[in-house]
This record gives structure tokens, sequence and C-alpha cells, in this order.
């Protein structure tokens, strides 16, 4: 779930103190959250983050990530369905 509007037309990639400045803090505090791994690492091989990384990032730690859509997963869907039917086959006995 991304929060960047959609006429941004600057780079996806972008430096230490761009991506402070997208998040709203220091370059320091960037580098802090990234070692605490609040943050994801720059792409391997460069010093570049990734806008759509940070994203994803943010939305986690402020609870609105993907999961809030509350969809099962197969497995889960699947026996929350069997278990349905054997309590329903139960009740008709």
């Amino acid at each position: 779930m991304s929060r960047r509007a959609d006429n941004d037309n600057g780079p996806r990639l972008i430096g230490r103190k761009e991506a402070a400045a997208y998040c709203g803090i220091t370059p320091t505090c960037f580098s802090m959250w990234v070692a605490s791994h609040k943050m994801p690492p720059s792409i391997p091989g460069t010093r570049k983050w990734d806008k759509h990384a940070i994203d994803a990032k943010l939305d986690e730690i402020s609870g609105l990530g993907a999961n809030d859509n509350k969809t099962e997963d197969g497995l889960l869907g699947w026996r929350r369905r069997r278990d349905a039917r054997k309590a329903q086959r139960a009740n008709e006995d």
C-alpha cells in the first residue's frame, strides 16, 4: 500500500539524504533506523534506497501493512471452511 503521490515524477531510487528528507527525519536518524531495521537497507551494491520499499516499511510500522485487508491465505481459509462444514454436519445429525 503506497502513500506516494501518483504525480511524483522524481527518481524512484534516492540517496540517504533524500531518503531521510522523504521520511521527514535527519540523515543520522535515517541511518539509525536502517541499522535497527525500521527502514529497509540500501539496494545491494548501491547507496540508493527504493521509495517503494521505504513506503512499505512506513506502512508496516504505522500499522497500515498489506495484512489490514483481513484476507485469509489459502490454507487458513480452507481450514475455516472445512471446520464450518464439519460443524454443520454435526448439527444435522
